[in-house]
């Protein structure tokens, strides 16, 4: 039987956030449609459909497994750590990314327009986590974002196109607090995008214990 993201959502007793079901809803999460896809500029972040979502939850990410902590995944990495709606046994929900190999993950967005904003404002620190045919890459984010126009919270898009009016041109970034600085190819500096992710991520993360997927 194939699943739908609001049968999962009255499963796991996470309501999906406004955002994420008009997206759902107008097809911008489905890779039949690639031309209408949300999000399809943030780095390492694919979309889940409704069905690998609940077979995630069913065989790794389900509360008996996971000691009570309950997820509600709606994207994945590469490597296939899952993007996931959360609620902890303790009560706190947000955004999180659960990783498959560590067994702990941290609660760092109150909201999936926080998380949003938050991936959005590592591409704009850093023009090439864009992928290499993106052409120009001030164009290729104005047109993601608009994807998602009218669905974040108001604030919150204000702080995205106020990054996309901003000229690309080179800034130093350090890919560790050990590295040294390289110049990048950017619309924000990293002190500009480090100021901006402390107003849209949680001040104090909380981390979380996670089974891995293959215990």
């Amino acid at each position: 039987m194939s699943e739908s993201f609001e049968a999962l959502a009255t499963s796991t007793g996470i309501a999906l956030p406004a955002t994420l079901r008009q997206l759902i809803g107008s097809g911008r999460t489905s890779y039949d449609k690639p031309d209408c896809m949300a999000l399809s500029a943030l780095y390492d972040f694919r979309w889940l459909s409704a069905q690998r979502a609940g077979e995630v939850i069913a065989s790794w990410l389900n509360p008996v497994k996971q000691n009570g902590n309950v997820f509600l995944p709606f994207g994945r990495s590469g490597a296939g750590d899952a993007y996931c709606l959360v609620r902890l046994r303790s009560g706190e929900e947000g955004v999180a990314m659960v990783w498959r190999d560590r067994s702990a993950s941290r609660l760092r967005y109150a909201s999936f327009d926080h998380f949003v904003v938050a991936e959005y404002l590592a591409v704009f620190a850093d023009l090439d986590l864009l992928d290499d045919d993106a052409g120009d890459p001030a164009a290729c984010l104005r047109a993601d974002v608009a994807k998602v126009a009218g669905l974040l919270d108001p604030a919150l898009e204000r702080m995205l196109h106020a990054c996309l009016d901003k000229p690309p041109s080179g800034h130093p970034y350090r890919q560790g607090p050990a590295s040294r600085p390289e110049i990048v190819f950017s619309l924000i500096s990293q002190a500009e995008e480090e100021a901006l992710y402390a107003r849209v991520s949680m001040p104090e993360p909380l981390a979380f214990d996670v089974v891995a997927r293959w215990e």
